[in-house]
């Protein structure tokens, strides 16, 4: 994971986003292997911006990313956007609502763009928007579009 590339103008973002990255994934829970094929295309508190290449083993038998792995892209890059709105106290998260809309495949071996946003985040409710895009951010082809809201425990999470 230390070989994750991280695009941000904020060099103390980039830096507290690398070592949290870096401590998430010495952990062999489910989200570290979709943590892993990813690259940070932009980085902004409350905003993140991820890009991979549709890999086969996450394909249905149409050679489309599964809905299931959509699914768990949106909520761990979402998870992660709510994460750079304080990256200085990391308090952990559990999910309390995630809903999925999916409007157009993404075939294996294209890129995707994952842009995930924090529009609203209160002392125990975080809400965020995720919209996955096939080929580019510009390309206006919209694969899927989530909503997650999060629980905050108020608490310091121990990693």
């Amino acid at each position: 994971m230390a070989n994750m590339i991280i695009k941000s103008n904020d060099e103390k973002l980039k830096n507290q986003f690398a070592d949290l990255l870096s401590k998430w994934t010495k952990f062999e829970g489910f989200d570290k292997q979709f943590l892993e094929l990813c690259t940070c295309e932009k980085l902004e508190k409350g905003k993140v911006v991820m890009s991979m290449t549709v890999d086969e083993k996450y394909c249905n038998i149409l050679s489309n990313l599964h809905g299931g792995a959509i699914a768990t892209l949106t909520d761990v890059i979402s998870s992660i956007a709510i994460l750079t709105t304080n990256l200085e106290v990391i308090v952990p998260s559990v999910s309390v609502e995630i809903s999925m809309v999916y409007s157009n495949p993404a075939p294996v071996n294209h890129k995707i763009f994952i842009v995930s946003s924090v529009y609203k985040s209160g002392r125990n409710l975080a809400f965020t928007e995720t919209t996955i895009y096939l080929d580019s951010e510009d390309s206006g082809i919209v694969i899927a579009k989530g909503s997650h809201t999060k629980f905050i425990v108020n608490k310091k999470a121990k990693l």
